[in-house]
């Protein structure tokens, strides 16, 4: 599988690194990384990404003032990382060949190669194992843009999924040259006023169910603007209700700029939110699914996801 994409890449004449919408730190840091071997292999290699604004905090990532939302007229081969199905990438399906580098465990197999590994921790030490399978050099600024895939995906090594090589391939990226110590500097200590005055809000107006079991919150399209908070402003801060003592579930509701909302739910103490997601055609992981939807019946959607909580996870 490794060799047969590595021969689709040799063979290519234009190559298309697509990360996907509304991106986080696996995506962006994924198609990164493999910009730098790619045009270090001397290939002809552009990034694209339906989503207008980059996430501020993921400035600092080599190259990532490359990405445009704009396709090229030209290009013979995709390369997706960390998307679980196609629509996510927001382009048309053509006579091009697509590598599907993911770690999701409800990835649609969508790629005419799929490097999918559902233990890996993320797509970026699924494209990791891709490099090292065929001997590609990791410069410092590739093993960086890898090593941020890694923390974001595990919550800074937080997170269930994690295991022995997990914290092998942290380990050689920092040998490769990633600064793990700035890199948690630039991710964990900037953060912007918005999102604070974003936590605020949600500190004061949460809910909770169950005998305080499910935590949840609902961010509207008047709350973004209120706080001056960014649709990613609003990336995993989710968690700070999971916290809580008696929380195994926090669900947030964010409405979305064109109509519908996007859910987020976050888990702890063995409880797979997984199972929630899928009932809306959602996925993740077992601590941090989610899901979208077009819905605009905001109460409707609420009852609906407290009733499959509480019927899937027995509350």
């Amino acid at each position: 599988m490794y060799k047969e994409a590595w021969r689709l890449i040799g063979d290519a004449k234009h190559i298309l690194l697509v990360s996907h919408v509304n991106p986080d730190g696996d995506t962006l840091g994924s198609v990164l990384a493999l910009y730098d071997v790619l045009k270090r292999a001397n290939k002809k290699v552009s990034l694209y990404n339906a989503t207008k604004e980059m996430p501020r905090i993921y400035d600092f990532l080599p190259n990532i003032h490359r990405i445009k939302n704009k396709l090229p007229k030209y290009f013979d081969l995709v390369i997706s990382c960390d998307c679980g199905s196609f629509d996510r990438l927001q382009i048309e399906r053509d006579e091009y060949s697509l590598i599907n580098i993911d770690h999701h465990l409800s990835n649609q197999m969508f790629g005419d190669v799929n490097m999918v590994d559902t233990k890996s921790a993320s797509a970026g030490m699924v494209a990791y194992e891709f490099l090292k399978a065929n001997d590609i050099k990791i410069s410092s600024d590739c093993a960086s843009c890898l090593y941020v895939t890694v923390v974001e995906d595990t919550g800074f090594f937080s997170y269930s999924h994690l295991n022995k090589n997990t914290f092998e391939t942290a380990a050689q990226l920092v040998e490769f040259g990633a600064d793990a110590k700035k890199i948690a500097t630039l991710l964990k200590s900037r953060v912007s006023l918005a999102r604070t005055r974003l936590l605020g809000y949600i500190l004061n107006n949460f809910d909770l169910y169950f005998e305080a079991k499910v935590a949840l919150i609902v961010i509207s399209k008047d709350v973004l603007a209120q706080t001056g908070a960014k649709r990613y402003d609003t990336k995993d801060i989710v968690n700070v209700l999971r916290d809580i003592i008696t929380v195994k579930v926090s669900v947030m509701i964010l409405e979305e700029k064109n109509g519908g909302f996007k859910i987020s739910l976050r888990s702890k103490d063995g409880v797979d939110v997984t199972a929630v997601a899928k009932e809306y055609q959602g996925g993740g992981h077992k601590n941090s699914a989610g899901f979208e939807t077009k819905s605009s019946d905001l109460e409707k959607l609420k009852n609906d996801i407290l009733q499959n909580l509480k019927r899937i996870i027995n509350l």
